[in-house]
């Protein structure tokens, strides 16, 4: 499927599970033709909702085959590949992660942590000229485009300082030349938004996963190259930029120098922590420099939403630092400029309604007052309120919401139960009445029509002392196989039962027709008429085997017929 959206819905996948809506962090889901799509203009581009989608209806942007493309056309291409390397692929050594790289037809591989260190380094010296304030770190697009769509009062706090990947890609092309094609490989889906943004310095952005599947598809393993082969990163090793993928590893390398410059290093990662941090930090007087570290991701970008391994976050972790541990420090790249601005990102304009209006909202789903507002969670948003809000919006609508569909859906099984000519009982595992109808009640006599009009619905009475044939129940309850149309008597009554599974095992409803009502005789004449017919229809290329048999069917149907008619 072509899609120029990062993130999106393969709407045939989705089962209106609504959980997306419940993992979205900025609720970025609007529910339409029974199928939740991806607001693009609220979408952070977090990718949390392609790892929580159980079906995997959301989907990231297949950017490979630009990747092909490049290869196929002879242009000299270099990976940019993300310090999470380290704990994505833990096992192997740098020159076989880069020599299976490199026989997949690119050129070279390189290291973005250099462009991290670039970053750590342009910090710094942004903080060092700055008065007294609060400070956000800039490298995690995600944050960024959640702080300038949601919070746009904290805009202005937000070094204006690119990213590693694009600090990194600007370093390449300048040293190997502007032609050159960047490939950024990492587990971070919004570097996917990032690049379209910044696509002077970066080509194109694949993740792990793709990597993995292009791999898999050309029968190339890591383990396959020779550790002995030499391969390197260009133009060299990183040092401390190593340690960007994990939370708190961006103030490890600006450290030193910050203590040096009295600025307090905080660290922060997940969007919901990253919001609990923000809230009311502009009401509150700071007194010195707080340089904050923001990451969507809890624990770092060790924890992408698209990296294969699954290890603990502690292995992981323990991974990047211990590669951090082995390299020495090489000359750093720091002479090309690195600052931008972000007036490309608009903040959300959000709508705001009276208390009318959502009152109003709420009671299209039958929340009259604040006891009917349950706060289930069901429907995907926090509160009842925030529902009315979104179906406000137009993101969501009623039948989202779990407690509305379920007493909607039995007041129309309580209306067809009483309206309906036949007596209508269902029962449960234990032969226990669950709910049963006017009608049933009058085929068991006045005694019963009486207790029924006391206690209707005739809840927990016990189908053993009120009907002869409970066994028939027990049958279809223990092995599951419904009995339909079967001829049987109360008291004289000649009725015709049918029973069949609600939860198979669990729950069966019994359908049981007086055959000398009226409108029951027109329906069960022609009903036993059709059969009569198609019992021929079928037995005519056989009738010299079945004649006889046959002859005896329609002779008991007619017969029944007959009985049905009698006063």
């Amino acid at each position: 499927m072509a899609n120029n959206s990062v993130v999106y819905t393969e709407k045939n996948n989705c089962q209106d599970c609504y959980k997306c809506i419940r993992e979205c962090p900025v609720k970025a889901i609007k529910i339409e033709s029974h199928s939740a799509s991806i607001d693009q203009d609220l979408c952070i581009s977090c990718g949390h909702c392609t790892v929580v989608c159980p079906v995997g209806a959301k989907k990231v942007r297949d950017d490979l085959d630009k990747v092909k493309f490049f290869i196929k056309n002879k242009y000299k291409t270099i990976v940019s590949l993300a310090p999470s390397y380290n704990s994505e692929y833990s096992d192997y050594s740098d020159s076989q992660i880069i020599s299976a790289i490199k026989s997949l037809g690119v050129t070279d591989v390189s290291e973005t942590a250099l462009g991290a260190e670039i970053v750590s380094h342009e910090a710094l010296n942004y903080l060092k000229d700055k008065d007294d304030g609060v400070f956000f770190s800039s490298c995690c697009p995600s944050i960024v485009s959640l702080i300038c769509k949601y919070y746009p009062d904290y805009k202005s706090n937000l070094t204006p300082i690119m990213s590693p990947m694009i600090a990194h890609g600007k370093l390449l092309k300048k040293m190997y030349g502007e032609d050159t094609k960047i490939i950024f490989i990492g587990p971070c889906i919004a570097k996917k938004m990032e690049a379209d943004e910044y696509n002077k310095y970066i080509d194109v952005v694949i993740t792990f996963n793709d990597l993995k599947r292009w791999m898999d598809d050309e029968f190339i393993n890591f383990s396959d190259f020779n550790t002995e082969i030499k391969n390197k990163f260009i133009p060299s090793k990183s040092t401390s930029g190593a340690l960007f993928p994990i939370d708190g590893g961006m103030l490890t390398c600006m450290d030193p120098d910050a203590k040096t410059s009295d600025i307090s290093l905080m660290s922060f990662s997940g969007v919901k922590n990253v919001e609990a941090a923000l809230t009311n930090l502009n009401k509150a007087k700071i007194k010195g420099k707080i340089f904050i570290e923001l990451m969507a991701c809890e624990g770092g970008c060790i924890n992408g939403p698209a990296c294969n391994n699954n290890n603990s976050s502690i292995i992981k972790r323990h991974d990047v630092i211990a590669s951090s541990e082995k390299i020495s420090a090489e000359n750093s790249f720091y002479n090309i400029d690195i600052k931008l601005n972000y007036d490309n990102l608009k903040k959300i304009s959000k709508n705001e309604y009276t208390e009318e209006q959502i009152n109003e909202s709420l009671e299209t789903v039958g929340k009259f007052s604040s006891a009917d507002e349950l706060n289930c969670g069901g429907c995907g948003y926090e509160s009842c309120r925030d529902f009315a809000k979104a179906m406000l919006d137009g993101k969501a609508d009623r039948t989202m919401c779990v407690s509305y569909m379920r007493k909607v859906a039995h007041d129309k099984a309580t209306v067809i139960l009483h309206k309906i000519p036949s007596g209508i009982v269902i029962v449960n595992e234990n032969l226990k009445i669950i709910e049963a109808n006017m009608n049933f009640a009058k085929l068991l006599g006045d005694e019963i029509i009486m207790i029924f009009k006391n206690d209707p619905g005739l809840e927990n009475a016990d189908i053993k002392k009120l009907l002869p044939f409970h066994k028939l129940f027990t049958s279809v309850l223990e092995y599951g196989e419904e009995l339909i149309d079967k001829d049987v008597k109360i008291e004289e009554k000649n009725i015709q039962l049918s029973i069949v599974n609600i939860q198979k095992h669990k729950i069966v409803c019994a359908i049981i027709r007086d055959m000398r009502l009226p409108q029951v005789r027109e329906d069960i004449v022609i009903e036993r008429t059709r059969k009569v017919i198609n019992e021929n229809m079928k037995t005519v290329q056989k009738i010299a085997y079945l004649l006889g048999e046959n002859v005896s069917n329609t002779e008991a149907m007619l017969n029944s017929i007959i009985e049905t008619h009698k006063p």
